[in-house]
């Protein structure tokens, strides 16, 4: 028999002062037996530092031909594809023909190795943005994690703000600049 799902609620009152977006939302996400907490928890990250109204988490890791969240518009088609993990080459370029605009939110004990081997590659896509997510920002982000979590984000000027009632963390959104 397979595993089933795990279901995460989130409640995050965000607010990004760069873009003056001011939210609540109230998220509840499907972990898939083979996606990791740093994986959720970044899919998270990704939603909360590019929030639109019209951005939809998709069914990710369980379909492989979308992105982990989109923004479409009336017609389907893509208008923002964000993604994140250490996808393949193929994947970032498939991404940047479908999409009007692609943000990979990458991390990683191998991100840096990752960026060696791919990096020039990516320089000529235009539609893309690659940001890093510090690996001790996440860790302490997954030791804290449960099903029913509640933050508060604040983002600004290339910071992101995270309290979750036990921690208050601070980490650099750093746009990575391909060779």
């Amino acid at each position: 028999m397979a595993e089933k799902s795990t279901i995460y609620r989130a409640t995050i009152n965000l607010s990004d002062i760069d873009r003056g977006v001011y939210t609540e939302q109230q998220l509840t996400l499907a972990c898939h037996p083979s996606e990791t907490m740093e994986r959720l928890l970044v899919r998270i990250i990704a939603y909360c530092l590019c929030f639109e109204e019209t951005l939809e988490f998709t069914k990710g890791i369980c379909e492989g031909t979308s992105p982990d969240i989109w923004m479409r518009d009336q017609d389907g088609r893509i208008l923002h594809w964000l993604e994140v993990g250490l996808p393949t080459p193929e994947r970032i370029q498939e991404a940047c023909r479908r999409a009007k605009h692609a943000t990979f939110y990458l991390y990683g004990q191998h991100l840096d190795r990752w960026l060696q081997m791919h990096g020039e590659k990516l320089t000529a896509l235009s539609r893309l943005q690659l940001f890093r997510i510090e690996a001790d920002f996440l860790k302490s982000l997954v030791n804290s994690a449960s099903r029913k979590m509640s933050w508060t984000v604040t983002q600004t000027e290339g910071t992101l703000y995270l309290s979750d009632g036990t921690q208050d963390l601070t980490t650099p959104i750093t746009l990575i600049k391909l060779p």
